[in-house]
């Protein structure tokens, strides 16, 4: 039977809705049955879900990715906080020289317009002297091209097997960018993914050329819309970010007690979750043809709503969380799943699935054993350092190797 165009479709989250995105993946993976989510025939990302993307085009399994957050693996170095987190140091330096005199202004204006002077006009004249961002991708970038320069990948969008598609803000004009596309088709990848994270505040804005760039969540998480113009059929899209319903609550438990911190958080999801969804309502009331699988997380996934989206140190927790969550949804649904994909001539199986469950319920808390679970995909066996990960993924392109022939 005939395969329909695919397009696997990510959205941002930051290093939390990373790990659980790689975790989702992983589970979607151990389902499909020859075939695996490193071949979508298109791939579009935004934020997280652009490096991400830019990773599985290049061949790169989701089970090494895993492997990536705790361990160098295959030419790809340990992820750590010091390549997300480089402080914009140049522009605090040449920023902070304006605060003074942005002080003075404040003082005069204060003095000259007393009580009619809010405490928000006073804070504007200062902002004067903040950066365009608390920290700089420059490392990031330097991570994602070493990354994609090792053999057999490609840092070019048009050595890829694949077509990948980034999007991002064009900060100027407001409009989106999308990168992989003409005239953005000759941009590094890394580069074009550095312009898709760049959340403003936390990152400065990514200068191409004489555009400044930042995060293409601005302009809606998922752009699904590009991938059926680009002529998917199937889009899968794993979207981490949801708004938590908390109206069960305790006493003295809702949103609003918790602080400004997470009443933030609730009204980024609320967002996020309401953009895409229209979004999606909008795609299938055009193109009713083309079938979506949405994956994310429950309403009332505590887990996810607890965490810093840019938290580092609980990204493993989190890729767990992302593979069981969604290995549960797959399983709990599994027919509907069969039914659809048969259609576009996608064959899946939910035994390995059921038996990573099994696995990972053995396993318990004991982080070598979820490691090996996890890594490679139906054993619990702990081998050395880094050598269960690299014998997974030589099993996969041997076995990728034998359907191709």
């Amino acid at each position: 039977m005939h395969r329909s165009t695919t397009a696997l479709v990510l959205a941002g989250g930051g290093v939390a809705g990373a790990a659980y995105e790689i975790g989702a993946l992983c589970a979607i993976d151990q389902v499909l049955d020859h075939l695996s989510v490193n071949e979508f025939d298109i791939y579009v990302g935004t934020s997280a879900g652009a490096l991400i993307n830019a990773c599985l085009a290049n061949n790169m399994s989701p089970r090494t990715l895993i492997s990536v957050l705790e361990r160098s693996l295959l030419g790809i170095d340990q992820l750590e906080p010091h390549h997300l987190y480089q402080l914009n140091l140049a522009d605090l330096v040449r920023r902070g020289l304006q605060l003074p005199g942005a002080v003075v202004q404040a003082l005069r204006r204060w003095l000259r317009e007393g009580q009619e002077a809010s405490l928000l006009d006073l804070l504007e004249t200062l902002a004067v002297g903040l950066p365009t961002g608390i920290y700089d991708s420059q490392a990031l970038e330097r991570y994602v091209r070493v990354a994609l320069e090792q053999p057999g990948r490609s840092n070019r969008f048009h050595d890829l097997d694949r077509e990948l598609l980034i999007i991002a803000t064009d900060l100027d004009s407001g409009e989106r960018a999308v990168f992989g596309l003409p005239p953005l088709d000759q941009v590094p990848i890394s580069l074009a993914v550095c312009a898709s994270a760049a959340i403003p505040i936390f990152y400065r804005p990514v200068r191409i050329g004489d555009r400044d760039y930042i995060d293409g969540g601005l302009r809606g998480t998922a752009s699904l819309d590009i991938a059926i113009e680009r002529g998917a059929e199937l889009i899968v899209c794993i979207n981490p970010m949801v708004p938590f319903d908390n109206r069960r609550h305790p006493p003295g438990a809702a949103i609003s007690d918790q602080g400004i911190q997470r009443i933030g958080n609730q009204v980024f999801r609320t967002f996020i979750h309401a953009g895409l969804h229209y979004h999606i309502k909008q795609v299938r009331r055009r193109h009713p043809e083309v079938d979506i699988i949405l994956i994310e997380p429950s309403r009332h996934d505590r887990i996810m709503f607890a965490e810093n989206t840019m938290r580092f140190r609980t990204r493993m927790q989190i890729a767990r969380h992302g593979f069981e969550s969604v290995a549960r949804q797959l399983v709990e649904h599994y027919p509907y799943y069969r039914t659809m994909l048969a259609r576009h001539g996608i064959a899946i199986s939910d035994e390995r699935i059921r038996q990573d469950l099994r696995n990972l319920a053995v396993a318990g808390d004991d982080p070598h054993l979820v490691r090996a679970a996890l890594v490679t995909g139906g054993s619990l066996h702990t081998a050395p350092e880094g050598l269960a990960s690299t014998l997974a993924e030589l099993d996969r392109l041997l076995s990728r190797f034998e359907v191709a022939r």
